[in-house]
């Protein structure tokens, strides 16, 4: 085990250590410009399509479970924003959100099962042929992205019906 982890790439480590701060980050109640909230859900969604390509082509057969799970995982996002609330500043285009640890629980699950997969890609590629691999890793990666883009069209739903309210800092 120390061997895998001292042979991990140190941009891996520092993409982790990125990915806890903005995480931790997230647990304290935030006011953000709204287009600061659709950073991260495009990040890991650009991120996981990406992935797809370069791992399994863009081929019909490993797209469309991909987007069926990231469809799954967009449901369970617009539910869980449905239990958060926001405050919106419609003149600035701000949005202050609660805070809690939904984000950071979400990231480590991405960055866990990027790091898994990556790990077996790297070395045990031939596990990659029977369809229980490359699903696994599709749906996983589908169903976590659709999380957070259900997360902020969710937020985005609320920040329009909301009313306006000062948040200048």
């Amino acid at each position: 085990m120390l061997q895998i982890l001292v042979n991990t790439p140190v941009w891996v480590w520092v993409l982790l250590a990125f990915l806890l701060f903005l995480g931790v980050r997230a647990l304290r109640p935030t006011i953000a410009p709204l287009w600061r909230t659709a950073l991260l859900p495009s990040a890991f969604f650009l991120w996981g399509l990406s992935s797809l390509y370069e791992l399994h082509g863009l081929r019909y057969e490993r797209v469309l479970p991909w987007l069926a799970a990231v469809a799954g995982g967009t449901i369970v996002g617009l539910l869980i924003a449905r239990t958060q609330t926001i405050q919106a500043d419609k003149t600035r285009h701000l949005v202050r959100t609660a805070g809690g640890p939904m984000t950071l629980i979400l990231i480590l699950l991405i960055f866990a099962t990027k790091y898994e997969f990556g790990y077996l890609h790297a070395t045990r590629p031939d596990l990659f042929a029977e369809p229980r691999f490359w699903l696994a890793e599709i749906a996983v990666s589908g169903v976590i992205s659709g999380m957070f883009i259900g997360r902020f069209a969710g937020l985005l739903r609320q920040y329009r019906q909301a009313p306006h309210q000062d948040l200048a800092v």
